[in-house]
């Protein structure tokens, strides 16, 4: 039986936009929406949120959307209908990401029909100094072979879960950093030359949607302002108790304060 519902704006790119801004960066959002009242409410969602709009594009047609079925103990099953955020060109990124160094990359924007389009340009990207990390996602079965590796081959860093990791290991270079994520156990990370394991932070589980995302844009965040390696691992561990602490896929705070918040 489904004893509650409600609506919120979501999806990987936001939740991730919304970690790093929470910590002090300005993250950037790269979609195409539609002109409908899906996409007119992410618009105004973004607007009134402060999230910048400089890589979003409307298109005619219809924006996608998720139902996300959320189990007591915080799990989840999703279920998406695809719209406009599918597609993608190069005209979104027509200044070549000018004055942007680091990028969030999720598996799931790979299923797109433009995602050579999108790999071309983050090889420009590359070859340029930027700075990559790669989610795969529990799809990332599905993604195109040659399109899998050459993502994995720019990619600086890769976050997988075990699961997902099988299907990225074989195109791994010794330079990649990897943090194979155990879910509720920590996980470990690979470095160049040496391993080494983390833990989580202990909170009342509440909602995970989100959880993978606020992970990576902590670990992300932290990389981009020169921390070491394990702090920036600490940092992903902070946020994603954050999340997994409240309803819904992110929320707005300050770190410290909404810290304490959860593991209170």
């Amino acid at each position: 039986f489904i004893n509650n519902e409600f609506e919120c704006v979501g999806g990987c790119s936001v939740n991730m936009a919304v970690t790093f801004n929470n910590l002090g960066g300005q993250a950037h959002i790269i979609s195409y929406v539609g002109k409908d009242k899906i996409g007119r409410s992410i618009l105004r969602y973004m607007k009134e949120h402060q999230l910048s709009t400089r890589y979003i594009r409307e298109r005619d047609g219809t924006t996608g959307y998720c139902m996300v079925f959320l189990e007591d103990d915080g799990e989840r099953t999703f279920l998406t209908k695809g719209g406009m955020e599918l597609g993608f060109s190069k005209e979104i990124v027509e200044d070549k990401l000018q004055g942007i160094n680091y990028a969030a990359v999720t598996g799931y924007f790979l299923l797109n029909y433009g995602a050579d389009e999108i790999v071309q340009a983050l090889e420009e990207f590359h070859r340029d100094g930027g700075y990559i990390l790669f989610d795969p996602s529990p799809l990332v079965g599905s993604i195109d072979k040659e399109i899998l590796m050459r993502i994995i081959s720019i990619s600086d860093m890769v976050t997988p879960n075990t699961s997902e990791f099988k299907y990225i290991k074989d195109w791994l270079n010794e330079d990649t950093v990897v943090i194979l994520k155990r879910g509720e156990y920590g996980g470990t990370v690979y470095e160049k030359d040496c391993a080494f394991d983390y833990l989580p932070m202990k909170v009342n589980v509440v909602d995970t949607t989100g959880a993978g995302d606020s992970f990576a844009a902590g670990v992300l965040y932290g990389i981009a302002e020169g921390k070491s390696l394990q702090e920036a691992i600490l940092l992903g561990s902070k946020t994603s108790a954050i999340t997994v602490g409240i309803n819904g896929p992110h929320g707005f705070w300050k770190l410290e304060e909404k810290l304490k918040e959860v593991l209170r």
